[in-house]
């Protein structure tokens, strides 16, 4: 007989001590503010892109749209999934890796094309070279730490132990003492 499992229903852990992500849950937690910082692309979006775009007489309600989707898209989405991988639970614990994987692709995508932008150096471009350089800029550094945490020290997304269902029931104890998980 299988036995169909729900996400809602894990068996609790115990976080390693040794690695219990505490770099990376601190990484998470900065970049979740950071991103907050994209909301006025949100709420007042002509003003924001009159900042940022060379020409800011071409802002059109197309314009308006796509950068308040993509506001969006940073708060709601990637700033949700960086607030569940900077929990020390199975689920977070476990959504540390494909949460930098998503993040390592999208600025690998997007490093290029600013890098494009910059290169047009004003003709036809809608960004200044300047404002591409920054925004490379600020992209580049989270990109080479992914990179780093992905592929040298995957150690620093932490660990967990199982605490099986027999032994949360009895109260089982774990490394000489009950544990109770978060």
């Amino acid at each position: 007989m299988s036995s169909w499992k729900s996400p809602a229903n894990n068996s609790r852990i115990i976080p390693d001590p040794d690695q219990n992500g505490s770099t990376i849950r601190k990484a998470f937690i900065l970049e979740a503010i950071a991103n907050l910082f994209t909301i006025p692309l949100i709420t007042n979006t002509r003003f924001v892109l009159s900042l940022l775009l060379l020409h800011p007489s071409d802002i059109n309600p197309a314009s308006v749209l796509f950068a308040r989707l993509f506001g969006g898209i940073i708060v709601g989405g990637l700033t949700s999934a960086l607030l569940v991988g900077a929990t020390n639970t199975r689920n977070g614990i476990e959504s540390r890796r494909p949460t930098y994987l998503l993040l390592g692709i999208g600025e690998v995508l997007l490093v290029p094309i600013l890098a494009i932008e910059a290169a047009k150096g004003g003709r036809d471009a809608a960004l200044s070279t300047k404002v591409a350089l920054a925004a490379m800029g600020v992209l580049v550094p989270p990109l080479a730490w992914r990179c780093y945490v992905l592929f040298v020290r995957p150690n620093l997304l932490g660990r967990y132990k199982d605490v099986g269902e027999a032994d949360a029931a009895a109260g089982a104890d774990v490394g000489g003492s009950r544990t109770k998980c978060e």
